[in-house]
């Protein structure tokens, strides 16, 4: 598959995903306080990657249905995901999104928390009053939407009370946990399940799941490695060492711990200990160069390979041969270029 076919539909879905964004917003938002509307737009705003609502789409069209009816359910998907980083960064106290202040930096945690309880209100408007979509494929989208909020939100809560675990008793298997939770259903498994119902047919659910929570999880172990790796000169959007400030139980952290001498073991585990107003950008930048020259990065770097392997043998076998193309080679070419991202 041609990479720049990938790369040109990846774009034209991303611009069609923001149309329709921008063009619901416009009217839905209109009626708000100037400085309120102001703080919801801002995420929808910036302009993500748009990666699930291209997942959708890509599997809408393998499994038979139309890809441009499509578009405006993935619109609605990005408009979830956009209020899923809001709760993130304010329940992290992340400082930058999308390379810009984080929603709290700007407004305040207050006017933020607000912003964010409208767009998810919006979220399931937008299912209902814009997308055009048929009783039934409403409520089954409504379902997949619910679904998605209520399998994160356990995800972030199992992620919050990880942070209370000493960085040495903080397994693997504790990390696949919240992985699968807070990533991998609504980076994955849910934009397929929708693409499924948006199309009215396809193939088996349960190998949807199995793919789903190998390629979501593989997603976000790469994604724990970009953040270490960040040195801020790239399109990550994060300030260098985020997850080491916020003190993030990552698999890359756990791994650091297990590879690092009892020195540095005692140290990262002491800064993960710190209560936030402590941890400083000076110690986690320390502590960053310590992590990347344990090997631990690369370790991690292997197990989400591995683990995207698992999915395209399962998209190769189990789902392909029940697809159409071009959209079938399409999501083949999409999920590996998942796997060797930079962003």
């Amino acid at each position: 598959m041609d990479e720049r076919i990938l790369q040109d539909f990846l774009a034209g879905c991303r611009d069609g995903v923001f149309t329709h964004i921008k063009s619901y917003l416009k009217g839905a938002a209109a009626d708000l306080p100037p400085s309120m509307k102001t703080c919801v737009l801002d995420y929808p705003y910036r302009r993500g990657k748009a990666l699930r609502p291209a997942l959708l789409v890509l599997f809408c069209g393998a499994c038979g249905g139309r890809p441009a009816s499509a578009l405006r359910l993935g619109a609605a998907y990005q408009l979830l995901e956009d209020w899923g980083i809001g709760r993130d960064d304010l329940l992290d106290g992340a400082l930058m999104r999308r390379g810009r202040p984080a929603l709290q930096q700007l407004y305040g945690a207050a006017r933020a928390v607000n912003a964010l309880d409208m767009l998810h209100v919006f979220v399931f408007d937008m299912l209902y009053s814009y997308c055009g979509l048929s009783p039934a494929l409403y409520a089954r989208a409504h379902a997949l939407f619910a679904r998605a909020s209520v399998v994160t939100l356990g995800g972030q809560h199992l992620d919050i009370e990880a942070r209370d675990i000493p960085l040495g008793d903080f397994t693997p298997r504790k990390y696949y946990r919240i992985a699968a939770r807070k990533t991998a259903f609504y980076t994955v498994t849910a934009p397929c399940l929708l693409g499924l119902a948006a199309a009215g047919r396809g193939p088996a659910k349960t190998d949807i799941a199995a793919f789903g929570e190998a390629l979501g999880t593989a997603f976000q172990i790469l994604d724990d490695v970009l953040d270490v790796e960040n040195d801020g000169k790239g399109g990550f959007g994060k300030v260098p060492g985020n997850d080491i400030l916020e003190a993030k139980r990552t698999l890359v952290a756990a791994e650091a711990w297990r590879r690092l001498p009892p020195a540095g073991r005692k140290q990262l585990a002491a800064f993960y200990a710190l209560p936030a107003g402590e941890r400083t950008a000076a110690g986690a930048a320390a502590l960053r160069r310590k992590i990347l020259n344990s090997g631990a990065p690369e370790a991690c770097r292997l197990k989400a390979l591995e683990l995207s392997d698992k999915a395209e043998l399962i998209l190769r076998e189990k789902l392909l041969p029940h697809m159409r193309r071009p959209y079938g080679s399409l999501l083949a070419a999409f999920v590996r270029s998942l796997s060797s991202r930079s962003v």
